[in-house]
């Protein structure tokens, strides 16, 4: 694990823009990471929750090449397809 990336324990669901976000510290620096819903079955931010803690050491594995590979969006956040 990159030392100068560390995931933050808090996750948000935002229903009106289908999106699972996810925090990083990178360097002391806040990053948004995105997860799209549209073709997922959360509705709710329990099932948001319940889906992140199944796979989230896989999103943040993902999260941190994102990261590494400076893929941000031109809002500075990273984008996820979500798992299923």
């Amino acid at each position: 694990m990159n030392q100068a990336i560390q995931f933050i324990d808090r996750i948000e669901f935002r229903e009106k823009a289908h999106s699972l976000i996810f925090y990083a510290q990178v360097s002391g620096l806040i990053v948004e990471c995105i997860i799209d819903t549209r073709d997922t079955a959360i509705s709710s931010p329990e099932d948001a929750k319940q889906h992140f803690e199944l796979l989230r050491f896989d999103y943040e594995d993902i999260a941190e090449h994102l990261i590494e590979d400076e893929e941000y969006n031109s809002a500075g956040q990273i984008e996820i397809k979500a798992l299923s």
